[in-house]
């Protein structure tokens, strides 16, 4: 769908950057600025900022950046057109009169689940659903908690479900592209579902986004069998039960691994229990369980990879504000075990027995050495430090060197010279890292630029990202820059579709803004474009820097490569440039 830019104009007018970020992020004037803490990233320090005079901001940790369209897109997970269906309803402006494809085809999909989820409900219920319902009660699951997770069951039939949406007009492709179904190599499409019992997804808006299937009896394939991504579905940025966790008004979460052990904990009073869609914990959902809860009990399941998947998710909760316990759990393999074996007020102890993170590594590590071996007590004691080490609060390592010290018999002064040792050591590896990342942002790398990069190329791309700036803050910049260079002179990939984007639209009579030209650019040009701003946010580009610049650009020493690609004509033009220049 094309929005004109005049449309892009009046509604990012309307709606004021700092206003709409506002509403997520709790922001501090910085000067003319403003700064919060990163909502795409997890962080203790601001590094977060807002730029009311282009009216964009930049993340100076994670390089995330864009205007206030790119921002409700990334905080709603809406696509571009939804974010400007809800910048325009917030503050009144009526749609452009266009087909919104992608909203259709989103919406298509959402009928289509929710048709399938009351299908799947239906057929548990019928003569097709015994076993299964055999199953759920074997599981120990009232009729309550089916209802109030909407637990289904698809049956064994290659085309039950395609055949009912079929009758609801709903064509092949479209079930394909809600991953309810899947094309064979005869053409014919096929139910992917079949013979499990089904786990609808739902979003915090009561929509059923997904579905997980638990196989029955013998027939083929994997376990558990969940959603691929579609138009409404990225199982990497979801949670199973959030809509229902959402709503117990609790400040803590429980994680664990499986639909099963999450429904158990709810119908046993656990109504903040979660659980990831068939994947690894991400980062995202992280982020995620952090909007909503101060902490977090993961209750994984005890066996080699349930200790493994433990250790990884507190690596990511140590990157967030978020406080973290692990739940140990002795005699069962996982929570929906427990509470089965030994009850809820036994799995309520255990909740609040929890180790802290901390512990919990200590534990594990400590598990490896006997430490009245004098050579496995210096090897644990080294390691634990190192865990040490990772602490930001000063008493917290104290208090954990005099426990160290009381139960290896060792001296707490050694223990806390080892410990600066090792916090030396991550010092030394976070400036590494740190250098590593600059080496790797475009922005950065051209202001303080790379040893490896050549001198020559680096003043381009620098005189490149300045011109493009200065004429998108005034447009009128542009007539000095189109009578001295053409789009070929911009050497750098971004910078060229940036000019170029620039060009058409002030060559046809209109305004050339960030807002304008972000989402008709490739993504990391306008990315890039964003921490331009950011960089220039206190530097005011005038004529005679822009004519600084191409100078810098024009006289950059050609490299052999740039010089056997350029013509004839080219080399000529630009020598007469340069003695225009001179003169």
């Amino acid at each position: 769908m094309a929005i004109p830019p005049s449309y892009i104009q009046e509604l990012t007018a309307r709606n004021d950057i700092y206003d709409v970020v506002s509403r997520y992020v709790s922001l501090k004037r910085a000067g003319r600025l403003y700064k919060g803490l990163c909502p795409f990233h997890n962080e203790r320090s601001p590094s977060f900022m807002i730029y009311p005079e282009t009216q964009s901001y930049y993340c100076f940790g994670c390089g995330a950046g864009g205007d206030v369209i790119k921002f409700v897109m990334e905080m709603n997970s809406l696509s571009y057109i939804e974010a400007i269906r809800f910048l325009a309803q917030s503050c009144g402006m009526p749609m452009p009169e266009e087909d919104d494809g992608a909203a259709k085809v989103k919406s298509r999909v959402l009928q289509m689940n929710k048709l399938a989820a009351q299908f799947f409900y239906r057929s548990l219920n019928s003569d097709a659903g015994r076993n299964a319902r055999k199953y759920l009660r074997d599981r120990q699951l009232s009729d309550k908690t089916i209802v109030n997770f909407g637990l289904g069951y698809a049956d064994a039939g290659w085309q039950s479900l395609t055949d009912y949406l079929k009758g609801k007009g709903f064509s092949e492709d479209e079930m394909v592209s809600a991953y309810l179904a899947a094309r064979g190599k005869n053409g014919r499409v096929y139910d992917i579902f079949r013979d499990r019992v089904m786990f609808p997804i739902i979003d915090l808006r009561g929509n059923v986004i997904a579905f997980g299937g638990r196989i029955m009896g013998d027939a083929s394939g994997p376990k558990y069998l969940n959603s691929s991504d579609t138009p409404v579905f990225k199982k990497s940025n979801g949670l199973f039960a959030l809509n229902l966790a959402k709503k117990s008004g609790k400040d803590t979460f429980i994680l664990a691994e499986g639909y099963m052990d999450v429904i158990a904990m709810h119908q046993a009073g656990f109504n903040n229990a979660v659980a990831t869609l068939g994947t690894a914990l991400t980062q995202q959902q992280v982020k995620l369980i952090s909007d909503y809860a101060k902490r977090v009990v993961i209750s994984y399941d005890s066996d080699e990879a349930g200790q493994k998947a433990t250790r990884r998710a507190m690596e990511l909760f140590s990157k967030a504000e978020v406080s973290v316990r692990v739940l140990q759990m002795n005699g069962a393999k996982d929570p929906d075990e427990f509470i089965k074996k030994y009850g809820r007020q036994r799995f309520q102890m255990l909740i609040d027995q929890s180790d802290s993170a901390l512990d919990f590594n200590l534990s594990k590590l400590k598990s490896q050495y006997d430490i009245s071996n004098p050579e496995q007590r210096v090897e644990y004691l080294t390691k634990a430090c190192d865990i040490l080490a990772t602490l930001n609060n000063a008493i917290r390592q104290d208090v954990y060197c005099t426990r160290l010290a009381n139960e290896t018999g060792t001296d707490k002064a050694a223990i806390k010279l080892q410990l600066e040792r090792a916090r030396s050591k991550k010092r030394r590896i976070q400036n590494y890292q740190k250098e590593k990342e600059l080496l790797k942002n475009p922005l950065t790398r051209n202001v303080k630029a790379d040893w490896r990069q050549k001198e020559s190329t680096v003043q381009k791309t620098f005189a490149q990202q300045q011109i493009v700036c200065a004429i998108l803050r005034n447009n009128s910049l542009y007539d000095v820059v189109k009578n001295r260079l053409t789009a070929k002179n911009f050497t750098d990939g971004d910078m060229r579709a940036v000019y170029t984007a620039c060009q058409d639209l002030l060559e046809s009579g209109q305004a050339a803004d960030y807002s304008v030209l972000a989402h008709s650019l490739p993504q990391q040009a306008a990315q890039t474009l964003a921490g331009i701003f950011a960089r220039n946010a206190d530097i005011i580009i005038t004529e005679k820097d822009v004519l600084m610049h191409i100078e810098n650009l024009l006289t950059a020493k050609l490299s052999q490569r740039e010089a056997g690609e350029k013509s004839v004509e080219e080399i000529a033009r630009r020598i007469e440039l340069l003695k225009g220049k001179k003169k």
